[in-house]
């Protein structure tokens, strides 16, 4: 592709407009539209400046032929799904620089489990789950350790952004940067947990799906394995029936206010530990579970929610790695404020600890 198209093309991908890509840069439409029309050669100042608004690198103008466009398989997109699609899938290419910087390169295979099943339904997504939380090492509490597992142990590179009130959470699985989740910020920390254990069943089942090949689109019965898949991970059958069974009173009933305890134990919702319990003994109906479950939430309007900070964009590890690149002198301070998305005063603070500082394990062992 020559480079008018390429410009033309890196625009339509996010979904911006001339006029909206201008007001982003500081370059007036007319000059925009005469580089795309190839009426004009960009000077790489400019293309410096397209590269940041597109969240793309600088190379990408210098390929020789069109890129193979990443996949990113959606739950619930959001609005603007072109615009953080880029952004996401820039952090991930990012997380990976630093990780090849560092040398910090996660050994650690992924997926942890070999997904060889004929078929995939209901029962091989409770087994997985199984296998899961018993390989990860969960316990029976796995909400409490998923995200440290996954991020810390496996390496997969975990995003907070707002995605609105459309959108839920994503998933990538690439060659390049390996595998990545993004959560909504805006989500409640029970349902950040949900998803996140929602979008590890795709990453799992990435290649049993084809979508190695390009299918990104989910089919109706594939979003449903996942909720299975999430709600066995994170709701354990035996830890759940012994917490179930020490709430219950002697005639079989248990307060609201011991499942809503319950609930908060695994950090999941009221509604979620319902329906792990219609699906676990079986007992009711599905609309006499639905009308506990509106009963839950009117319930809930009485008590205080829970505390549930926001998460940051970049995780513990992305910035760990990040300022060890820029004391180790493997990154320009420049491009450390632009990893962290802060000014480069900020980031002169990074480097006040330059020199290690070591502890003496000696004087605990002695």
């Amino acid at each position: 592709m020559d480079l008018a198209k390429q410009l033309e093309l890196a625009r339509q991908n996010i979904g911006f407009t001339q006029k909206q890509v201008s007001q982003r840069c500081g370059m007036d439409d007319s000059t925009l539209s005469a580089l795309e029309n190839g009426h004009a050669e960009p000077r790489l100042a400019q293309l410096d400046k397209l590269a940041h608004v597109y969240h793309l690198p600088l190379s990408y103008f210098f390929q020789e032929s069109e890129p193979t466009p990443q996949i990113v398989m959606w739950r619930a997109k959001p609005d603007n799904e072109k615009e953080i699609r880029a952004e996401f899938l820039e952090l991930c290419h990012q997380y990976r620089q630093l990780e090849v910087w560092t040398n910090e390169v996660g050994n650690k295979r992924f997926p942890p489990l070999d997904v060889n099943f004929k078929v995939l339904g209901y029962a091989e997504a409770k087994e997985m789950a199984s296998d899961a939380r018993r390989t990860m090492g969960l316990g029976e509490h796995p909400a409490e350790g998923l995200y440290l597992v996954l991020e810390e142990i496996y390496g997969v590179k975990i995003f907070h952004m707002d995605l609105g009130d459309t959108g839920s959470a994503a998933c990538a699985v690439s060659e390049e940067f390996g595998e990545a989740i993004l959560l909504n910020k805006r989500s409640p920390r029970w349902r950040r947990n949900h998803d996140l254990a929602h979008e590890l069943f795709h990453l799992l089942t990435w290649k049993f799906f084809k979508h190695a090949e390009g299918i990104c689109e989910p089919t109706e019965q594939e979003e449903k394995l996942p909720t299975c898949f999430a709600g066995n991970l994170l709701l354990p059958t035996d830890a759940v029936s012994a917490a179930i069974s020490k709430a219950t009173d002697a005639q079989g009933r248990v307060p609201f206010s011991k499942l809503d305890k319950v609930a908060r134990e695994f950090d999941v919702s009221l509604e979620s530990l319902f329906w792990r319990m219609h699906f676990l003994y079986g007992s009711f109906d599905e609309d006499k579970t639905k009308s506990l479950v509106d009963r839950a939430r009117e319930y809930l309007k009485t008590v205080p929610p829970r505390y549930d900070p926001k998460p940051p964009l970049f995780p513990d590890r992305y910035q760990a790695l990040a300022i060890k690149a820029l004391q180790n002198g493997d990154i320009s301070l420049g491009r450390f404020a632009k990893f962290l998305k802060i000014s480069r005063k900020e980031a002169e603070h990074y480097l006040s600890g330059r020199e290690p500082d070591y502890a003496e394990v000696s004087a605990f062992v002695a």
